[in-house]
């Protein structure tokens, strides 16, 4: 069987455009991303969903293609052509046979270049996302999060829903969609990365042919998406009759390059990141109370959140409280045993290391390590330094994190304030300890 070979190669493009490639052989997928450094935190208020509603527009045609022509061209060489906007970027993704990479370099490059941003498209597409925000407001657990973000940053651009606001929406003309284009979509704001059989030169040759005369004038972020956002703890309660009450809680947390990063994921693990953790089983397997329970880590530049989510009877919220009160405590009380560490190191280790077949997964990975760390960072790199983290090391972040008692509670349902007073209620600081559970 043949064994895999894999090396990272970056370049910088004539126009300026970062490229960065890592050959896997003999894997017989291609994934390519074009990565733009703006997302809905780049955004004004006036402009409050223009990146989202962009990434919908670069499939509606170019000069030279219909929108149909794309979807068909894709279609028929075997390809999946998707896209996604986050609050710090937007990228377009396109996986397909790795014989088909001229095809591919084409067609995105078509696309960032040629986009027509047809009037008669962006009224059509203006109506299917408008679907996305009732879809977003008629599920409880996409909702809750929504208006978590909203309260824990509050008029920071981090805390305006991707989506943005139906008045924006609503209003803005193709005009406006064309000059948020030409604001961040430059050749110096694009970052490329592939994963495949491929050859880093003879890409980046191509590359350079078809995006000739691709520029663009680099325009500064504004002044408040480069702000450092406040946390802002507390109490929001959104009465809705529902079967269910949908409880989120969240602490801020480290940025995406912080030192600790790494025992905080795993923190995140052990706390409600996988069936054995504590959450899952406290108040799912022992007791019933929810079928659904987890816990999650969003880091940004600069900042970041540890959220907890419970779906629950209205009956068993205070009873789910107790129990993640418990748990953190806990966590802030004593180093975790050395084998439950173990376990969540296997499980963040494998999520790596089987992600590694995926070139998907591969070229989402050359993106984040340029886009946030300046270097390539490997998949060997990763599980060694997992290897280095102690219990000590996840008691200190626990500590640290938990220890602040500012916590953001956003609740929906049929719920009542008394339910959620105790759990935020300043509690008296842990005793140091260096035992082990």
């Amino acid at each position: 069987m043949s064994s895999k070979k894999n090396f990272f190669q970056r370049s910088v493009l004539a126009n300026g455009t970062v490229l960065v490639t890592e050959r896997a052989v003999p894997f017989k997928s291609l994934s390519i991303g074009v990565w733009v450094k703006g997302g809905s935190r780049h955004e004004t208020p006036s402009q409050a969903g223009l990146a989202h509603f962009l990434e919908h527009m670069m499939f509606k045609g170019t000069t030279k293609r219909t929108a149909l022509d794309i979807a068909r061209d894709v279609d028929l060489v075997g390809g999946d052509f998707n896209a996604m906007t986050t609050r710090e970027y937007t990228c377009f993704h396109l996986t397909l046979p790795n014989k088909e990479i001229d095809f591919a370099l084409e067609l995105l490059v078509d696309i960032l270049k040629e986009s027509r941003f047809d009037q008669t498209e962006i009224e059509r597409e203006r109506m299917v996302v408008l679907q996305e925000f009732a879809m977003v407001e008629e599920s409880p657990e996409e909702y809750v999060h929504e208006v978590l973000f909203e309260k824990a940053f509050g008029n920071h651009p981090l805390g305006r829903p991707i989506l943005g606001t139906e008045k924006v929406l609503k209003s803005f003309n193709r005009e406006d969609v064309r000059r948020y284009f030409q604001q961040h979509y430059y050749s110096k704001n694009i970052v490329i990365t592939m994963a495949g059989d491929l050859n880093h030169a003879s890409v980046a040759k191509r590359l350079n042919s078809l995006t000739k005369g691709f520029h663009g004038k680099k325009r500064p972020a504004s002044a408040a998406s480069r702000r450092k956002p406040k946390f802002h703890p507390g109490l929001n309660l959104i009465r809705r009759k529902t079967d269910q009450a949908h409880v989120t809680i969240a602490c801020e947390a480290y940025p995406i390059d912080h030192k600790q990063r790494l025992a905080a994921f795993l923190l995140n693990a052990f706390l409600g990141g996988n069936m054995s953790s504590a959450l899952f089983q406290e108040i799912r397997e022992k007791r019933g109370f929810a079928y659904t329970v987890y816990s999650s880590l969003a880091p940004f530049t600069d900042t970041g959140l540890l959220g907890m989510y419970v779906a629950t009877g209205p009956k068993q919220v205070k009873e789910c409280l107790v129990l993640i009160r418990e748990q953190l405590a806990k966590l802030q009380e004593e180093p975790i045993a050395e084998k439950d560490l173990q376990i969540a190191k296997n499980s963040v280790k494998s999520a790596v290391l089987m992600g590694s077949d995926s070139m998907e997964t591969r070229m989402y990975a050359l993106a984040k390590s340029e886009l946030f760390y300046d270097r390539q960072v490997s998949d060997e790199e990763i599980c060694e330094r997992i290897d280095e983290v102690t219990p000590k090391d996840l008691w200190k972040v626990a500590r640290e994190l938990f220890g602040r008692d500012r916590w953001l509670i956003v609740a929906l349902g049929e719920v009542k304030k008394s339910d959620f007073t105790p759990f935020l209620q300043p509690k008296k600081k842990a005793k140091a300890s260096a035992k082990r559970r």
